[in-house]
């Protein structure tokens, strides 16, 4: 009985225990790895493999989200003939067959090459070309491959896309006007391998034959009479350009003749009796050719149109991680917050979190309440979402947020996915995980009308530079591009979404972006947000663009009068790392010129460099003997980012080079100009430490306002900008150099120009020479002859401070009056001392312990300056300079 139980017993067990076994050793995988007829392996995002089992019509699996290429397809059951079909962009690639017999096989799957395709778009007369549509390239399932916009003769970018191998596979192009305006040319076929010309004649016509006509209604159901008042109705583009008026009849009719297709803005305004008009309602209408009678409302707005308008603008910083371009990234974030403007920074969270320089600047603009910064998840790794599972995108968001608020302490709600990529999957996750906000691009996905809704749909429409795929680089857009698309985005969405990376703020050399800050670009973002703010627009965040109607909160009493910034009218020039020996004959050249045109200069020295070449120092020491037009600055002893030492070696390198100055040129300096304009709390301290007075990095890096004892007078421009032939300008190069300086002034109260000898220096080939090239020589005259022919005063460096103090008072009439008197000997010195010496004990004139004498005779030049002072032919600065001569030569005695 026990022998019968135990042979039932270990038949049972076989019976459990074999399938298990069979199932292990009957299936097996193949790597299937897909290239193009290049033999290079074929990204995978785009790719995606159905795999068929035997002669089955329907997919044994089918793989839509390509990871890795190779692709490893398992758990095959062996003795089955498997067919593998590839797609590439949703299209028909290839196909390749594998008869699996044992666990592991592979196969490799050749797929054409892509081929180029350059659209030519034409109004319906086949003539005339279509400018600034877009268009969007994409496949028969609806998803878009390519975009471009058109330029003046209707063209595209040349789009490279992979071919059309079946008859049933096909693309098809989508031309758009504006939102409400489109045009489908289809089938689009692609050759592979060849560079395709396609001529698209859409069915618009150039011009609108009709009579386009606006109905002005007072209430809903009764137009404007004369007895409402006079009104006139404007007609605008979306660039905001008003291309024509009509009168509003009796009858509440205005109309509108020969439009060409497109979206326009029609405001209503009302007429005053002194001719001023004050804006009543607006709309949007498209034009196409069939509708051409238009109501617009003037007391129910909500019925003009039914989508949200915030006119506001978000600028959103993609790719932001750890070291990579990071000067670029920081100088970024300096100059919104300079500009006291909103910004959103998209963070790539795995490389987030370690960079010294880069993690306290966020985390402290985030605590600074008068700042607005939004940090938002721009994915954990980079990766593409479209090419990850549902599962793998949660996993993405769960462990980017978590490292982003261990980091920075707050939860992004809004998503900026890679590449502008995502698909319903991610929406899904999305809205699971409270996020409010997606901001992807307008070339991959459309901006859905502006709503209110649980997860807004906020894309950027235009970019501060565009990548161009085949060189690998990105090509910058002028500040007037990116307004107009800012413009359009306004007039088609209601909102603005401004794409930019750091790769566009970086120097671009030997095929790659260096960490090194293009200065230019910087300087023009801020000349963008500047001519943003200049049209009435609001700079926010994204996840604020849907809160705009709520009121913001006053940050002053109505009552309270602003104070008008302080300017002095001036400009200082900075030249930077003088040292022996290199381009001594262009440095001496340009220190000399600054010299003959009795132009004040301030020079910052490389103490390590300096002192042994009797070529630069001999020409330096006669300047300093004239006491007339040089300063002598601290750069430090050696020429590296002093945020690389602590403080006691930052300290050290400060003393020494001031050490090394005295040395040679018996001057002591109280300036310093920290190496790469790069520094950090340290160097203030160590700055301070050895008696330093004056800070002179660059605006972007250290933007005011000012906690430190130091005076700080960043540069804030650099010379080589503002001699070239800036095309964002009109006129010269001088006329062009002359505006910067002056949009300086205006912005920050003042200018300081950086400069060196290479901007003076022949070349040979790359290499700059000994060699002074007379024409960036003869610019720089030309420069600073147009500096004093516009009154605007040349000064040192340090003189800056003092007289932008002495500008906050305001000098009597009778002070000039009396300064012309005694210019023309009409006044004894006697009188006029007592006057100055009245303004100083008035503070009217700030020259701290004054002692007034009028023992010494003062000189002539002396007269002649309180002469145009009184004439107004100099401002305050100059004739502040004159009183402070004469407390020099004891004649005013401190």
């Amino acid at each position: 009985m026990v022998f019968k139980t135990s042979i039932i017993s270990l038949v049972i067990s076989f019976l459990i225990f074999v399938p298990v076994i069979s199932y292990q050793q009957n299936t097996g995988s193949v790597e299937v790895t897909i290239r193009n007829e290049n033999g290079d392996r074929v990204t995978p995002d785009l790719l995606s493999v159905k795999v068929y089992q035997d002669f089955s019509s329907v997919p044994f699996k089918e793989i839509t989200s390509l990871i890795d290429n190779p692709l490893v397809v398992d758990s095959l059951p062996l003795g089955h003939r498997y067919k593998f079909e590839v797609y590439m962009n949703s299209l028909y690639g290839d196909v390749a067959f594998v008869d699996l017999q044992k666990s592991q096989d592979k196969v490799e799957i050749v797929i054409k090459n892509p081929g180029g395709i350059r659209l030519s778009v034409f109004y319906g007369d086949g003539e005339t070309p279509l400018t600034n549509a877009d268009v969007w390239i994409k496949s028969f399932d609806g998803k878009s491959w390519g975009y471009s916009g058109t330029d003046e003769s209707g063209q595209t970018l040349r789009m490279w896309l992979y071919p059309t191998m079946k008859d049933t596979d096909y693309y098809y192009a989508e031309i758009a006007l504006g939102p409400d305006l489109k045009y489908v040319q289809t089938p689009v076929k692609l050759l592979p391998n060849v560079a395709q010309e396609l001529k698209v004649v859409t069915q618009w016509p150039t011009v609108v034959d009709k009579l386009i006509t606006i109905e002005v209604y007072n209430t809903t159901n009764t137009k404007v009479a004369k007895s409402d008042g006079e009104f006139i109705a404007q007609l605008y583009d979306g660039k905001k350009n008003k291309l024509a008026d009509s009168l509003v009849s009796d009858k509440g009719l205005a109309g509108f003749a020969k439009l060409k297709v497109g979206t326009y803005a029609i405001h209503i305004k009302s007429k005053s009796s002194d001719g001023q008009l004050t804006t009543l309602a607006s709309k949007k209408i498209t034009i196409s050719g069939p509708e051409n009678v238009f109501k617009i409302y003037l007391h129910n707005p909500e019925l003009n149109s039914e989508y949200l308008n915030c006119n506001c603008v978000a600028f959103r910083l993609d790719d932001i991680q750890d070291y990579f371009l990071n000067g670029a990234q920081i100088d970024i974030i300096n100059m919104f917050a300079q500009k006291q403007s909103s910004l959103t920074l998209g963070v790539v969270a795995n490389v987030f979190g370690d960079d010294p320089n880069l993690v306290p600047l966020v985390k402290n603009m985030l605590t600074d309440k008068s700042l607005d910064l939004e940090i938002a998840n721009h994915s954990w790794t980079h990766r593409i979402m479209t090419a990850l599972t549902k599962d793998q995108q949660a996993d993405d968001f769960a462990k980017s947020n978590k490292k982003i608020h261990d980091v920075l302490g707050v939860t992004p709600t809004t998503f900026i996915p890679p590449e502008n990529l995502y698909n319903d999957d991610t929406i899904a996750i999305l809205k699971q995980n409270n996020f409010t906000q997606i901001s992807s691009h307008t070339s991959t996905s459309k901006s859905p009308p502006f709503q209110k809704s649980s997860l807004y749909y906020f894309p950027a429409s235009t970019q501060t530079s565009i990548l161009d795929r085949q060189e690998a680089n990105w090509k910058v857009q002028s500040v007037g591009k990116v307004l107009d698309g800012i413009n359009e985005s306004l007039f088609n969405y209601g909102y603005a979404v401004v794409m930019m990376h750091p790769h566009e703020f970086s120097t671009y050399s030997d095929g790659i972006y260096q960490n090194k800050v293009n200065q230019t670009q910087v300087q023009q973002l801020g000349l963008l947000i500047d001519k943003v703010k200049s049209q009435g627009l609001k700079i926010v965040t994204i996840d604020k663009i849907s809160s705009f109607d709520k009121p913001a909160p006053q940050k002053q009493p109505a009552t309270d009068t602003p104070k008008e910034p302080l300017t002095c009218n001036c400009v200082a020039f900075r030249m930077d790392n003088i040292q022996d020996f290199y381009l001594n004959d262009v440095q001496n050249a340009a220190i000399g010129r600054f010299s003959e045109k009795n132009a004040q200069l301030t020079i910052s020295v490389i103490g390590q460099f300096f002192g042994n070449d009797p070529k630069a120092v001999d020409l330096i020491k006669e300047k300093i003997q004239s006491k007339t037009t040089l300063r002598i600055a601290n750069r430090g002893w050696e020429y590296v980012d002093h945020t690389a030492y602590d403080k006691e070696k930052q300290a050290a390198s400060i003393k020494k080079t001031n050490d090394k100055i005295f040395q040679i040129l018996q001057v002591k300096s109280v300036i310093f100009a920290p190496p790469l304009d790069s520094f950090n709390k340290e160097t203030i301290e160590a700055a301070n430490q050895n008696n330093v007075r004056y800070f002179s990095a660059s605006i972007v890096r250290d933007p005011p306002p000012y906690a430190d004892s130091l005076k700080h007078v960043p540069s804030t421009a650099l010379l080589a900008s503002l001699m070239d032939d800036d095309p964002f300008y009109a006129g010269t190069i001088p006329e062009k150099a002359l505006t910067k300086i002056k949009s300086n002034i205006s912005q920050n109260g003042y200018a300081v120009i950086s400069l060196q000898s290479q901007d003076f220096a022949a070349k040979d080939g790359k290499l700059f020479k000994n060699e002074v090239d007379s024409s960036k020589l003869q610019l720089l005259d030309t420069i600073l002859d147009d500096l004093k022919s516009s009154g605007i005063s040349i000064v040192a460096l340090d003189e800056i401070p003092s007289i932008l103090e002495n500008k906050s008072l305001v000098i009597p009439d009778t002070a000039k009056d009396n300064a012309g008197l005694w210019s023309k000997g009409q006044m004894s010195d006697s009188d006029f001392t007592k006057e100055l010496k009245y303004l100083v004990e008035q503070k009217i004139l700030q020259i701290p312990n004054s002692q007034i004498s009028g023992e010494q005779k003062i000189p002539p030049w002396v007269k002649n300056i309180a002469g145009w002072w009184a004439e107004d032919k100099i401002g305050n600065a100059d004739f502040v300079k004159g009183i402070q001569y004469l407390m020099e030569h004891g004649i005013i005695r401190i």
